[in-house]
């Protein structure tokens, strides 16, 4: 006779822990070779997170959020997703849980009472929860106005356990560099995660102004750990600034690419610095915009789409560069020119299809992002089979580890060899244009000095 004990429930979630374990590991795989991937700031704590993050860019925010975390995190989602057959495999194995906006299906509104108990009952448990409590994703320059949901979710989830749960609230900002091509860069930003237990009076006396205060404290957290303008050409403004600014202070090499995270505290407080400008000195603003905008053309004639262009270059320097990365394409060219070759046809079909549908510019790399998992994962399998029917098992293994190995060499040689192209137009052009070198330099002193002359206005006007 069978015990009653038969230990099949524990396997089960043992089999769903390890499933959702090898879903993010593979899917945060690929996101990371999709995107330039960086991330910056503390661990996630430990025990029951709600990670709060701001939504620029549909499903890859929690994608990017799974390679970043450190750890698992089951996320919120609309529930449409959940009926698409990739993605909601993937969301459901996750542990994902459906939000039911009115937008999608009024009459489906109730059932958010089941995913709201179902959260809880997630951080009860001690799991990270993903949400993006601006409620949709967008393109907007700055944070929207974030809804109180995160909040009443973290609140009754300490109330319900006396305030004892240990509850932190984890804020995320993610930021994007063109972020609806291949090979964009992104950058998550993990800010100090906070506690909530010292809104227990309030939420005992006001659960709605409880409520309020930490959406408050929520949108203050994202916001410092986010890039906000007020107009959306600021950015541009803000790009150039930090990257003639950096090179001027010798923060960074003229042709050296700095990463995302360590530019978006300078870019923040460039940021900051345009809005206090705005509203103290317009005038002086549209004269520095002027000023910046005749620098990036300048800097545009030599090519230099990255970095800047150096005062002078050394002999020295320059046969360096070229050895260095000579000896590196001439290394990595054999391999990656064999996946280039191998990984061609879902490439171009991945190119085809995402133009024929009309997106949004938030929504364009979720689309890319699919149609790229599903083409690469049936070319892989449809190889792999292949090798197997005409070799046997001999070819199989060399096929299935080599193909995502000349893949990554691929990728590698590109984004190397895209570089090099780059530095090297910029080489030649200060050869034809040696005094057009010379006024870069003088434009770009002439800038940090005026630079620094408002950050200490600035300062003084605090």
């Amino acid at each position: 006779m069978l015990s009653s004990d038969t230990g099949v429930g524990p396997r089960k979630e043992e089999a769903s822990i390890l499933l959702a374990r090898i879903v993010t590991k593979l899917v945060g795989w690929a996101v990371s070779i999709f995107y330039d991937l960086e991330r910056r700031g503390p661990a996630l704590p430990e025990g029951p997170v709600l990670i709060t993050a701001n939504h620029p860019n549909a499903l890859i925010d929690p994608l990017v959020v799974f390679q970043t975390a450190g750890r698992p995190s089951r996320p919120l989602a609309k529930a449409p997703l959940f009926d698409k057959l990739i993605v909601g495999t993937a969301l459901r194995a996750l542990g994902g849980l459906p939000v039911y906006r009115k937008q999608d299906d009024p009459k489906l509104m109730h059932l958010n009472d089941r995913t709201f108990e179902a959260t809880i009952a997630a951080l009860h448990a001690g799991s990270a929860v993903q949400i993006y409590p601006e409620g949709q994703s967008h393109s907007e320059p700055a944070l929207t106005p974030i809804r109180t949901g995160a909040a009443r979710i973290a609140l009754l989830a300490e109330a319900l356990r006396d305030w004892k749960l240990g509850l932190h609230v984890q804020p995320v900002g993610l930021t994007y560099v063109q972020k609806n091509l291949f090979r964009g860069r992104v950058v998550a930003a993990f800010g100090p995660a906070f506690s909530i237990d010292d809104l227990r009076e309030e939420y005992e006396k006001d659960e709605r102004v409880a409520s309020r205060m930490l959406t408050d404290k929520i949108q203050e957290h994202l916001e410092a750990v986010t890039l906000n303008f007020e107009q959306r050409e600021d950015l541009e403004l803000v790009e150039v600034a930090d990257r003639l600014y950096a090179r001027g202070k010798g923060l960074v090499g003229y042709r050296e690419r700095d990463r995302i995270a360590d530019r978006l505290p300078r870019m923040q407080l460039f940021a900051k610095g345009i809005r206090w400008l705005r509203a103290a000195d317009p005038e002086r603003l549209e004269g520095l915009k002027e000023s910046v905008r005749r620098y990036l053309r300048l800097l545009t004639l030599f090519g230099a789409s990255e970095g800047d262009v150096p005062p002078r270059y050394k002999f020295g320097m320059v046969i360096r560069y070229s050895l260095r990365q000579l000896f590196m394409l001439i290394v990595v060219f054999p391999l990656a020119f064999l996946g280039a070759v191998a990984w061609l046809i879902p490439f171009i079909l991945t190119r085809y299809m995402s133009p024929r549908f009309s997106l949004k510019l938030d929504q364009i790399a979720t689309y890319k992002f699919v149609i790229a998992m599903m083409a690469f994962s049936i070319w892989w399998v449809t190889l792999t089979a292949a090798a197997y029917v005409f070799s046997g098992m001999e070819l199989v293994l060399l096929v299935a580890a080599g193909l995502p190995v000349s893949g990554l060499a691929a990728i590698a040689w590109h984004d190397r060899q895209m570089q090099v192209r780059q530095d090297v137009r910029v080489f030649l052009r200060t050869l034809r244009y040696p005094r057009g070198q010379d006024r870069l330099a003088e434009q770009r002193r002439e800038l940090v000095q005026e630079f620094d002359r408002l950050m200490e206005t600035w300062k003084g006007n605090l």
